[in-house]
């Protein structure tokens, strides 16, 4: 059945798979989940990649080499002593989706991380539906589920949000950027000049946003011109005011959510230093996105990078609807995705071991815009200056795991009957069929 799905996911027309997920996302909660769940589950030798958690701090699942071997202290150990935490919130018109469902991608990252940088990274990727998605659970439910796991990232796991990397796409690049605005500025959707408030932790090296829904508008261009060949349709957005807002029984003004994209200015109130974007040339959030990003740039305070191509509504992360012809650009973005999270945590690093912020000038801003037309060789700009507005390092240093990740360290891992041998890190791997089992 594994070799089955193999080739159903590699030899699908995109055409074919953006039919299917257009209609599979508007249908009865339990079959739209049934059907994408069934679509996107890892195959059997993704498996050993995922150790799932499911207790009252958060849901989800750590996503690291072999992390089946693992039992949740020991999982929990290597993503406190992992160099990258990329904190990830999936999409699926918060009625579909769970946080395995892009496993091609976060296996390609934890690869390249290693083989290209010699860095560790895990992945903690949230089912933001702890109870159930919509229309089960509304709004703010699912958003709350998210900001818990976050502050049991960097409060009661202590890691620092220096070398933390957010993730969302579609509806998951909402919750990123919600789940960032309740944690450093709580009431900036309320009051749209609010200040940051929270400075007892820094705010994450970066984040990354696949389609991000930063609008809850249908009216721009993008949408009228692709609402009938995306596959976020108006059908869909219809579904997701009732289920997931609560349309029409509550008052839009009431929703704190729909007045994101008012947000204009001091996106450093929230946002970290780096973003990079990714939007589809031909999907209906296109024309939002892109103001959203312009935005981001003209406020003048945070290095952004906007990747687009010519396909529909995030096409980055569902990797089927990309035409064979193109594969290896997904290839190349994972790499530059790779560059830029790497580049992002150094230099928040680095910045807490600075007890002075270096001045606005010593760190030009930077802006890069990549089109479907344009060659890359996987490399991005290296800027080696160090961002503004980090908090001294005398108190931080004292709360977060700072210290760097020791090669050296041993972890007492389980015996299993068989093995696979693993390449993305090492030290953990077990290199042998002792019955008596083996420290890694």
């Amino acid at each position: 059945m594994d070799d089955i799905r193999k080739v159903i996911k590699t030899t699908s027309p995109p055409s074919v798979v953006i039919q299917t997920l257009r209609t599979a996302l508007q249908m009865p909660p339990t079959a739209a989940r049934n059907i994408v769940k069934d679509l996107t589950r890892p195959l059997n030798g993704q498996k050993r990649f995922i150790r799932k958690f499911d207790n009252e701090h958060w849901k989800g699942t750590l996503i690291m080499s072999e992390m089946v071997r693992c039992d949740d202290a020991i999982a929990l150990q290597r993503l406190k002593k992992a160099d990258i935490v990329i904190f990830e919130i999936h999409g699926g018109g918060f009625r579909v989706g769970h946080s395995t469902m892009y496993m091609d991608a976060f296996i390609n990252w934890l690869r390249l991380m290693k083989s290209k940088h010699n860095l560790y990274a895990c992945i903690m990727s949230v089912e933001y539906g702890m109870f159930g998605l919509a229309p089960k659970h509304k709004y703010p439910g699912p958003l709350n589920d998210c900001i818990r796991a976050y502050d049991y990232l960097t409060k009661d796991l202590a890691v620092c949000p220096s070398k933390v990397v957010f993730s969302g796409d579609s509806a998951g690049g909402a919750f990123a950027l919600e789940t960032l605005m309740r944690t450093y500025t709580p009431d900036i959707l309320d009051d749209l000049n609010s200040p940051r408030e929270n400075y007892s932790i820094p705010i994450p090296a970066a984040v990354l946003l696949s389609s991000p829904l930063v609008s809850a508008e249908t009216t721009s261009e993008s949408w009228k011109l692709f609402h009938k060949k995306d596959m976020i349709t108006l059908g869909l957005a219809k579904l997701i005011y009732k289920e997931y807002l609560g349309l029409p029984h509550v008052k839009v003004e009431d929703l704190p959510v729909m007045r994101l994209h008012h947000v204009r200015k001091d996106f450093d109130r929230f946002l970290p230093k780096n973003v990079m974007v990714f939007v589809g040339d031909k999907e209906v959030l296109r024309d939002d996105i892109l103001d959203f990003a312009k935005a981001v740039k003209d406020d003048g305070k945070t290095n952004i990078q906007l990747i687009k191509e010519h396909y529909v509504h995030d096409w980055f992360m569902i990797r089927e609807i990309v035409k064979k012809k193109d594969k290896k650009k997904l290839a190349n973005y994972d790499e530059l995705f790779v560059d830029f999270a790497v580049r992002a945590v150094k230099e928040a690093k680095a910045a807490l071991l600075l007890s002075v912020p270096p001045t606005k000038e010593e760190f030009p801003l930077s802006e890069m815009l990549i089109s479907d037309n344009t060659s890359i060789n996987g490399d991005i700009p290296v800027n080696e200056k160090i961002p503004d507005n980090i908090l001294a390092t005398s108190v931080i240093n004292t709360k977060f795991d700072t210290p760097p990740f020791e090669i050296s360290e041993k972890v007492q891992f389980s015996r299993p009957s068989q093995y696979k041998p693993n390449t993305i890190l090492s030290e953990y791997t077990i290199i042998t069929d002792h019955p008596k089992g083996v420290t890694a």
